[in-house]
């Protein structure tokens, strides 16, 4: 159980924003959660379902909170085999009635169900309990720690804690058919507006959860969204069942989530899951590492769909509007080389198609990546496609791709992004603090820094995420942000930083502080971020910066020669001022002590539309500026395009516009391969509630491992518009062409076809890659007076990209 009411979840949601600017902006991080109050459990004495003993039925005639008649009377009565009822007359099923509960304990809503094989039965009434008025920071509508129990009929709201936590246990039913009783929803119970719906956690197994409505009202037509999970599986909790016939949808966070390597085994079937941030997300290994299945090809009105998955694996097939399972298909089972195929006999739902895939063990995966369109790259084209292979970070060449995470607040977050996220993911390079991010105030409290948090300590958790990250390949930039926390225990007024000698001063003793105590495991020190943004404790005037950086990068020098310093690091430069105070550091004399040049370039921008509608195509310009400007100026180091930001709707803040997963990803794509192909390393924001747009990125750092930017000609004829493309060769000595048109994203683009020619390469098998559905397929191809050409290749509204091998260069 987990202690997330609205306000610390709002609380947390914004602090976790990244190393970005003053106001709420995106973070790559995961969403940390703070445990509720803990207290002595009893010892659970695990009945079996055929000796339940058969008690009398206690019916509960009062909407009080207390005293006879009353439900909570009745859990305090009630023994082992007695069954709870309500009286109709006062529980009109037609007319439901609340109890609103005043309970004064900090850990439950009513007594706690201890006494096992107890049935709650309102499946003839209408019953609501209610939590408005209870007091506590995390207070459970339902707190069950026996087994053998049945709750059914329902209707828990407006608790800070959980609806229902499920803590132990065996064979308990939460839930039934929501057509049988003469109550609003029958059998099934209502879980919304909680902190989170149902909780199964501790250790109980063989639990089944069927027919409720979790994040919506009775009609399943409302926004009743839990603030949490809908459903959360944790804690070496196995082999529970979770379906069929469950409604989950509108929870903030995950609707179904599964966290603990020993919380396995655990079964998601026939249920309806749909628009909450992720549908079925697992955490930390559980349920093991099960793939979501992947579907190759479908035709959505002859119901067919095949794929592939997990050998012997039983596949269920949704239909849905976007990348979850609200409308349930049909099932069907994997042959031994996981290859599947389902005859629907009928048209499907549409408008798109997801699965899941469940082993022989009974653990379900996530839902698989929406498949939105007929996989093709060219036309004509019937060979084989394959599904894309990933590595992990250390079994990867560097890609000169990475991400941002700052604040590492609470221990154990930032270890679950490493094993979950970074390295699954293929990223090369990680910019990260220890600190907090920047000051900011916000709509939703004004939220700082905290300032009892010493700035010259590092915690041994947070030592070892860096350790962790060094024993996976991966290559660190440290972001030098230093409040000062020690001489403003108050805070800090607005003025500009690193005005006088003493503050100076104290930052350096900050620097060597940390560059000591990381020689050897960070390789990059990145002086300040964004320090042109002007709110308290962040902005640096342009001159003071460029003499700080001077000041600082002898002091890193001397401690580690082999660190490399980052410079500039501005903020979006879609704005003028941002742009004016970058170009001040590269026309000063500081470029050539510096190694890196950072900057930021894409926030949400698009052709044509934001705050700068011409920035968006005039940037290939400016980039090409930034380069040669640092190169004149006795520059001859690296550059960083250090943060590119396509966010969703669930992330979305005021300063940025919002996307739907794909379009994110198509935009984060084309963002991504413009600055490789200009030999730029990026920084992107990961947003992990995005599935599209995190697999994306996956692929292309997998793709373009060992890759480095190259010039060779690439021809195109088509009727297509504003095509970019640019050109890599790898390691191995194979070729690389990212090829896309560059105008407005859309959801589904089928795309252009176009005769593409190669000149000079005479041979070679070329093999094409879908960076956002993550396949490839060999292409056809043939050689005309001494040139490779492609022809009908289809150019789409983000990179496809050619793999190019044995071939031969002029």
């Amino acid at each position: 159980m987990n202690n997330l009411n609205n306000r610390v979840f709002l609380a947390i949601f914004i602090l976790i924003l990244s190393l970005n600017s003053c106001g709420p902006s995106p973070s790559p991080t995961a969403i940390p959660q703070e445990s509720p109050p803990t207290f002595a459990q009893p010892t659970i004495s695990m009945a079996s379902p055929t000796s339940t003993p058969q008690g009398e039925t206690i019916i509960v005639t009062s909407a009080a909170d207390s005293g006879p008649g009353t439900l909570r009377q009745a859990l305090l009565d009630a023994q082992s085999g007695y069954t709870i009822t309500f009286d109709p007359a006062v529980f009109p099923p037609n007319a439901p009635v609340t109890i609103l509960l005043n309970n004064k304990n900090e850990h439950s809503a009513l007594p706690n169900v201890f006494q096992g094989n107890l049935t709650i039965d309102a499946s003839n009434a209408g019953v609501i309990l209610d939590g408005t008025n209870s007091t506590g920071n995390w207070v459970n509508g339902l707190e069950i720690y026996s087994s053998g129990n049945i709750v059914q009929g329902l209707q828990i709201v407006n608790f800070t804690g959980s609806g229902i936590a499920l803590c132990g246990g065996t064979n308990n039913t939460i839930g039934g058919d929501r057509g049988v009783g003469e109550g609003p929803i029958g059998q099934g119970n209502l879980i919304s507006k909680n902190g989170h719906g149902i909780n199964l956690c501790d250790w109980g197994s063989q639990n089944t959860l069927t027919g409720n409505i979790v994040g919506t009202d009775p009609s399943a037509t409302e926004n009743w969204g839990n603030q949490g999970a809908g459903i959360w599986i944790e804690n070496g909790m196995v082999n529970n069942k979770i379906g069929p016939n469950n409604i989950i949808a509108h929870n903030i966070l995950d609707g179904i989530k599964i966290s603990g390597s020993n919380t396995v085994g655990n079964t998601i079937t026939r249920n309806s899951i749909y628009e909450n941030s992720v549908g079925i997300r697992g955490v930390d290994h559980a349920n093991i590492t099960l793939v979501s299945p992947q579907i190759v090809d479908f035709d959505l009105a002859m119901g067919s769909v095949s794929g592939t998955t997990c050998a012997n694996c039983t596949v269920e097939i949704f239909s849905d509007s976007g990348n979850q399972g609200n409308v349930f298909e049909g099932q069907t089972k994997a042959d031994s080389s996981g290859s599947f195929v389902y005859e629907h006999g009928a048209s499907f739902a549409g408008p798109y198609l997801t699965a899941t895939a469940t082993d022989a063990d009974g653990s379900t995966s996530e839902f698989s990546f929406v498949l939105m369109q007929e996989m093709l790259l060219q036309e004509g084209n019937t060979q084989p496609i394959f599904q894309l292979q990933h590595k992990p970070s250390n079994e990867l060449e560097d890609n000169h791709l990475g991400g941002l995470w700052s604040g590492f607040w609470q221990s154990g977050d930032f270890q679950e992004i490493i094993d979950r996220e970074i390295v699954p993911m293929g990223l090369k390079h990680v910019r990260m603090t220890i600190n907090e991010g920047e000051y900011f105030t916000n709509e939703l409290g004004g939220l700082s820094l905290d300032w009892s948090k010493p700035e010259l300590s590092i915690l041994p958790e947070h030592d070892n995420y860096v350790t962790d990250l060094v024993s996976h390949e991966i290559t660190i930039t440290y972001t030098l942000t230093f409040w000062d926390k020690a001489n403003h225990p108050e805070g800090w007024e607005v003025q500009p930083r690193f005005k006088t000698e003493e503050e100076i001063s104290r930052y350096l003793e900050y620097v060597r502080f940390i560059v000591s105590h990381f020689e050897g495991r960070v390789r990059y020190y990145e002086l300040w971020n964004e320090p042109n943004i002007p709110c308290p404790l962040q902005y640096i005037e342009p001159a003071d910066y460029i003499d700080l950086a001077k000041r600082t990068i002898q002091v890193i020098k001397e401690i580690d020669p082999q660190a490399k310093i980052v410079v500039g690091s501005t903020s979006g430069s879609d704005d003028p001022g941002s742009r004016e105070y970058l170009f001040k550091i590269l026309n000063s004399d500081l470029m050539p002590m510096a190694d890196v040049v950072s900057w930021h370039p894409l926030y949400g921008n698009v052709p044509g539309g934001g705050l700068f509608p011409e920035y968006y195509a005039s940037y290939p310009s400016l980039l090409s500026e930034i380069i040669d400007t640092a190169k004149r100026n006795g520059f001859q180091g690296e550059f960083n395009a250090g943060e590119i930001s396509y966010q969703g709707p669930v992330e979305g803040s005021s300063d940025h516009p919002s996307f739907s997963d794909i379009v994110a990803a198509k935009y984060t794509a084309r963002g991504i391969i413009l600055h490789l192909g200009n030999d730029v390393s990026v920084g992107v924001i990961t947003w992990r509630a995005m599935p599209f747009h995190t697999n994306t990125i996956k692929n292309i750092a997998n793709i373009f491992a060992g890759a480095s930017a190259d010039a060779f000609a690439v021809e195109t004829q088509t009727d297509a518009q504003n095509i970019k493309a640019f050109t890599f060769t790898r390691t191995d000595g194979s070729k690389l062409v990212a090829i896309w048109t560059d105008g407005v994203a859309v959801e589904n683009d089928s795309g252009m076809p176009a005769t593409v020619t190669i000149p000079g390469f005479s041979a070679g098998q070329v093999t094409g890659i879908d960076v956002l559905y993550g396949f490839e397929q060999p292409l056809i191809t043939s050689i005309e007076n001494g040139n490779l050409v492609i022809q009908g290749l289809l150019i789409k509204d983000y990179p496809i990209i050619l793999q190019i091998t044995e071939s031969s260069s002029p």
